[in-house]
């Protein structure tokens, strides 16, 4: 008999096993990163409100909206009428920061981003059946993560409630289509 060299069998099944755990766990920490990008834009929403009641409560405005800005911090002053509608929404992550609520740099114009790199604007008006109110618009997120936001801050359904979008972020054939538009009112 030859003597042929190869691998057996059993060294297959071993190489085998680790290749699919090494693919197992790349998958599951893909998974993890998306987990923690979708935690991250919830604790953004809720941060940013949070920081925009503080401004109101601190200062007698609505940040973007504040007519004394100007005086206090020689930033650009909204027309003070309680609606960041106009020119305002560019204002609001900028007073924000001067108010020291935000951290980063925010010059008027720019804009918070969230963790999937869109923008986070701000704006007064009526967005898919909801009444016309304040609202920061979080720009181009996947529709997983919008759809995480709304159920983790309120009813889960796309057409009602505080956060309102115009795709359907609930079906499962949207989860990674990237919503141009989810709206949060506050």
């Amino acid at each position: 008999m030859k003597n042929y060299k190869g691998f057996t069998l059993v060294e297959i099944a071993i190489v085998l096993v680790i290749i699919g755990l090494l693919i197992g766990g790349i998958l599951r920490g893909r998974t993890f990163i998306e987990n923690a990008k979708i935690k991250n834009v919830i604790k953004s929403a809720e941060s940013i409100t949070a920081s925009i009641y503080a401004y109101q409560d601190r200062y007698g405005f609505l940040p973007g909206d504040d007519n004394t800005a100007n005086a206090r911090w020689g930033a650009v002053n909204g027309n003070g009428n309680g609606n960041i509608d106009g020119t305002e929404p560019q204002n609001v992550a900028n007073h924000l920061e001067r108010a020291g609520l935000v951290s980063g740099s925010y010059p008027s114009g720019q804009y918070i981003k969230h963790k999937y790199n869109g923008n986070i604007q701000f704006g007064y008006g009526a967005v898919a059946g909801h009444p016309a109110g304040n609202y920061m618009n979080f720009i181009n997120l996947p529709g997983r993560a919008a759809d995480a936001l709304d159920k983790s801050l309120d009813d889960g359904i796309y057409t009602s409630g505080k956060i309102r979008s115009t795709t359907d972020y609930n079906s499962g054939a949207n989860e990674d289509t990237i919503i141009a538009s989810t709206v949060f009112y506050f």
